[in-house]
């Protein structure tokens, strides 16, 4: 019992990674630029690794008794990966709001302005 409730409070922490990653797709499906596609990557491989790390890794080291030092590898690969997508997704995220924000300044300046 113990360990099926831990089991679903680790499964709390993904909640938000999926929504983030299903806005993303959201997102790809109705603008394929680079920074939907990038940002889309980022957050794809984030969830895998908060998977990764809230789901396979303690059932990975409680059923193969792992050393500290095997997985404390397996916990520096990974925090590789979590950081390249990291940054896949802020630049996507970096490009999308420089983009957003210059397209408003040129709406905005296409308008005459008042002399009251």
């Amino acid at each position: 019992m113990n360990s099926i409730l831990s089991t679903l409070l680790s499964l709390v922490s993904i909640i938000s990674p999926c929504i983030v990653f299903g806005t993303c797709c959201f997102l790809l499906a109705k603008k394929q630029a680079v920074e939907a596609i990038l940002m889309t990557i980022g957050s794809g491989i984030g969830l895998l690794v908060t998977l990764f790390y809230s789901v396979l890794m303690p059932l990975l080291i409680s059923g193969q008794h792992l050393a500290y030092t095997e997985v404390s590898r397996y916990y520096s690969v990974i925090g590789i990966i979590s950081f390249i997508a990291s940054m896949c997704f802020a630049s996507g995220f970096f490009i999308l709001v420089y983009n957003t924000v210059k397209k408003n300044k040129i709406i905005h300046d296409q308008f005459p302005k008042s002399n009251d």
